[in-house]
């Protein structure tokens, strides 16, 4: 007897496509629609359980749940943009200032002249000085004409011009940094004082010339390299090259300050390397 082929296919097997092919030959439903209910099913199934909020599936599953959210008003937006504005101001006319630490250290014997400062500031500097008053320059190798020049560091070179200004020999201390890629001010703060104590002369009271931003950022190295036990100060002398009390107005003087801010923060985020 030839059997029907709904029998071949047992009502409560558990395989669901088998079940699908049984139940789509005894409803004598078409194969393709069967086929298209099948996977409509399951793809319902499947995306249940990431889109319906009462699925018995834990909460962490879930890739997308629906929650309510506050977002800012007309008058909310331009309250951030104003406050935006005012800090940003703000910045702008302090954070020159801010930079170009003036710190005096009174009644100071020893000033401390970093070699690359401009010659107009170097006279400033030299106009004010007390008779008594030991000049002590630093800096590093010369990068270029080393051919035309007989002085080899920036801290020579400073030297010879002090000397021009009428400094008598006797009265600066050359303190040369040798060449390094890193830390070059730090590793100038260190040079310095050796050649003092060398001398004998480490401890005493000290004022440090830098230029313009880069105060702040010496000022912290040297105190770093000498301690916290050494009377320093800070004296920041203004350049002419250009003016850097309005910093955003030239490329130049926004580059300076922009780079002089970035390195102060580094500095700080890596004190506890010095």
């Amino acid at each position: 007897m030839k059997k029907n082929k709904a029998e071949w296919i047992h009502p409560g097997n558990a395989c669901s496509w088998r079940c699908f092919c049984g139940k789509a030959l005894v409803d004598g439903k078409p194969f393709v629609l069967r086929v298209l209910d099948f996977f409509r099913s399951w793809v319902f199934r499947v995306s249940s359980l990431f889109l319906s909020s009462q699925t018995a599936i834990p909460s962490l599953m879930k890739l997308f749940q629906k929650t309510e959210v506050y977002r800012l008003t007309l008058w909310g937006v331009l309250l951030v943009f104003l406050m935006i504005g005012l800090l940003a101001a703000g910045a702008c006319f302090r954070l020159y200032p801010f930079l170009a630490q003036t710190r005096p250290q009174p009644q100071a014997e020893l000033l401390i002249i970093e070699g690359w400062i401009e010659d107009s500031a170097l006279a400033a500097m030299h106009s004010d000085a007390d008779s008594n008053t030991l000049f002590v320059t630093t800096g590093g190798p010369v990068k270029y004409g080393v051919s035309l020049l007989k002085e080899k560091t920036y801290a020579e070179v400073t030297t010879a011009r002090l000397r021009q200004l009428g400094v008598s020999p006797g009265a600066i201390l050359t303190a040369s940094a040798p060449d390094t890629v890193r830390d070059r001010t730090y590793i100038s703060a260190l040079a310095v004082r050796r050649a003092l104590e060398e001398q004998g002369l480490f401890g005493r009271p000290a004022n440090l010339y830098s230029l313009s931003a880069h105060s702040r950022r010496s000022g912290l190295l040297y105190r770093f390299a000498f301690g916290p036990e050494v009377p320093l100060g800070v004296i920041s002398l203004d350049g002419e090259e250009v003016d850097l009390s309005r910093w955003w107005r030239s490329s130049l003087a926004f580059k300076h300050v922009m780079t002089e801010l970035m390195s102060w923060l580094y500095v700080q985020c890596t004190r506890w390397t010095y």
